[in-house]
Parts: C-alpha cells; sequence; structure tokens
C-alpha cells in the first residue's frame, strides 16, 4: 500500500527573503549554466545555491559542492530565513501556464511518501537512470540529511477526489504565490486539518504511484536510507520506523 503522509515542511520567511519568486528554482537537472548564475544572482537565499550550486577546480572532499549546500542550509536556518511548520500538512499546489494557445491549471499536492523499492510496492518508474547524477545527489543528501527537491508522481484519480478534498479544506484562503522564469504561476496552499490529510492518505492507500520526474532523486533517496539503517546496524541500532530518511 502507498504511505503518504503529511509532514512538517521547511518553508521560506517571507519576512526574511521578500518576494517568493526571488528565491524559487526548477529541479536541478533542467537548470543550464546560464540559468544556473541568473538565479544565483537573483538572491542570496536562491534554492539553487542548495541544490546546485557551483563546482569549483579547487573541490576536495572536505569542501566542494555539497559541504558547501550544507553550510548555506545551515545559515539559512541560523538566520530564520529557513522555517519549520510547527505542524504536519500537506500543501496544495496550482500552477497555471499556457499551453497550445491555452491557460490550463494543474492542481496536486505536495506529501511525503514511504520510500520502497521499485517492483516492490506501489511506486513504479518509467525511466532509466544514471549513475554519475544520483552520485552527484547522495552526496548533498549525505552532506545536507535533507530531501531539497520533491518527485513528481502521478496516481489514478479519475473523479479527482484526493484534490478535491485538499481544495475544499483550503476554502478561501489566500495562497502563497510565485511566478517562475517560464512565467508559469504557482500558488500554494498548506492543508493541517486532519480529517482531510487522514482522507486523502486513507484514499491513495491502495493506489499505484507512477513517476512522472525525479527518478535520480528518488533512487537517489533509496541509496541515502540504506546508508542510513547500514550505520544504525553497525552501532547495534535499527532505524525506527517512521525516520525521516524512510520517506
Amino acid at each position: 500500500m502507498a504511505d503518504v503522509q503529511p509532514f512538517r515542511a521547511f518553508r521560506y520567511n517571507l519576512a526574511r527573503v521578500g518576494a517568493l519568486e526571488d528565491v524559487i528554482a526548477p529541479p536541478y537537472d533542467v537548470i543550464d549554466a546560464d540559468l544556473q548564475r541568473r538565479l544565483h544572482e537573483q538572491h542570496p537565499a536562491n534554492v539553487v545555491r542548495l541544490i546546485l550550486g557551483y563546482e569549483q577546480p579547487t573541490d576536495n572532499d572536505h569542501d566542494n559542492r555539497a559541504t558547501r549546500s550544507a553550510a548555506c542550509l545551515r545559515e539559512f536556518m541560523a538566520d530564520d530565513v529557513l522555517l519549520q511548520d510547527s505542524q504536519r500538512s500537506m500543501t496544495v499546489v496550482h500552477q497555471e501556464f499556457s499551453a497550445g494557445g491555452r491557460t490550463l491549471v494543474r492542481k496536486g499536492f505536495i506529501a511525503r511518501v514511504r520510500l520502497e523499492p521499485f517492483g516492490s510496492g506501489t511506486v513504479f518508474p518509467h525511466e532509466e537512470t544514471l549513475p554519475g547524477p544520483k552520485a552527484d545527489r547522495l552526496r548533498i543528501f549525505r552532506a545536507t540529511a535533507m530531501n531539497l527537491s520533491p518527485v513528481f508522481g502521478l496516481f489514478p484519480d479519475e473523479l479527482c477526489d484526493a484534490q478535491e478534498i485538499l481544495d475544499q479544506a483550503v476554502g478561501r484562503a489566500l495562497p502563497l504565490q510565485a511566478t517562475d522564469h517560464n512565467g508559469v504561476v504557482t500558488r500554494v496552499w498548506s492543508v493541517t486539518d486532519h480529517a482531510a490529510v487522514t482522507a486523502v492518505s486513507a484514499f491513495l492507500g491502495d493506489k499505484p504511484i507512477y513517476l512522472a520526474d525525479g527518478h535520480h532523486r528518488y533512487e537517489t533517496a533509496l541509496a541515502y536510507l540504506a546508508e542510513r539503517e547500514d550505520l544504525a546496524r553497525r552501532h547495534g541500532n535499527t532505524l525506527e520506523p517512521d525516520h525521516p530518511a524512510r520517506f
């Protein structure tokens, strides 16, 4: 069964960073060198500094893109640039964009999903992965101990029941909003209502989840989990069932 849960998210503190659109970035694997430079220059707290910092000719085991990402993350937390929610939530996401002369809205939500190897449960891939990107992502996982970028999953729901539950929970609350470099407008709402998130979790329990994007990130999360389990075993312990690395 798919184990989909709310979690205590980290969010940008807009009182410290200003406009949300100045600190967002697309997934690391679609950021070319020019966009990487523009995002770095856009704001000193842009998330690109965590997910795709610069590599340097002098990089070594102690000073490299991953260690600098971790240092930057610690700085963001110490300066209250990033704040963790006090409650577990699911985050509703609406993205408005133009395609084929039409304006469309793609709706979804962010939650945490229990990791399971492909072929062993309800999470299914559709593309092959490469060792290089996974090694790079794993170094950042190890250094930061945080999942810095979500994967994109699809699940069958012909009547949009899961989304309707969350959208109703949002009601008339105003969203946080940001427009990215491609003109896509993203609106997000946090849903902490216990009945709503429990209903969505239950609805997804018997549904397959198909990865549409983020295969390298998902497989890297599995590799990181295996390392944490091995470390616990070597210390005579076991990783608790709800340890964050399991999601």
